[in-house]
């Protein structure tokens, strides 16, 4: 009957490591892209009722934006100091966008090199605004183990609205990073 008791305990135990898996990346400790989009189509139409275009005000919060990170040149990264630095630039770009989100916001790894925030509350101007603050941030961040390098991210912000889905939401978002990278890198740019 023990023998039975410590099996069943051992299991519990690795269903609430494969739950947190499912929700934490390994490497960073950021939400995975799964658990963003998932909540992230909860907030949105919570935030937007789709139902009859009415904003709800949920905790307050009337607006939603959606932020993707990329940090730049990280290929360059990965080849000149090799993919352990490579990890340790991931960890250091996601502490930094976790510590400059509020608490009830959705930071997680997009995946590669890329991090997408969920601002709840932040309108378009606002996103931009914290976007910013998490960019100039990176300029300033400190790779002590790592002489000499500096690592900057470019974002892309969209922002939610009653005529477009979650799903469109995240395209803009791309769509305005990309614009980002091909005006030079190292800048948020706002879809609208």
């Amino acid at each position: 009957m023990e023998e039975l008791e410590n099996k069943i305990a051992e299991l519990e135990q690795t269903i609430r490591v494969l739950k947190d898996d499912l929700i934490h990346d390994s490497l960073t400790g950021l939400k995975t892209r799964r658990f963003m989009e998932e909540e992230g189509r909860i907030y949105f139409d919570t935030v937007i009722n789709r139902q009859d275009g009415r904003r709800l005000e949920w905790f307050g919060f009337k607006n939603l934006s959606f932020v993707m990170f990329d940090i730049d040149y990280f290929k360059s990264i990965n080849d000149t100091y090799g993919h352990a630095t490579g990890d340790a630039v991931l960890k250091v770009v996601a502490k930094n966008i976790e510590e400059g989100v509020r608490k009830g916001d959705i930071a997680a790894r997009w995946g590669g090199e890329e991090f997408a925030v969920l601002l709840l509350g932040a309108n378009e101007s606002k996103a931009v605004i914290k976007a910013e603050k998490i960019r100039k941030e990176m300029e300033h961040a400190g790779f002590n183990s790592i002489p000499g390098i500096s690592v900057t991210v470019s974002a892309g912000i969209a922002a939610a609205s009653p005529k477009i889905s979650f799903e469109e939401m995240i395209k803009r978002a791309d769509k305005a990073l990309y614009a980002a990278k091909e005006g030079g890198r190292n800048q948020v740019v706002a879809y609208g």
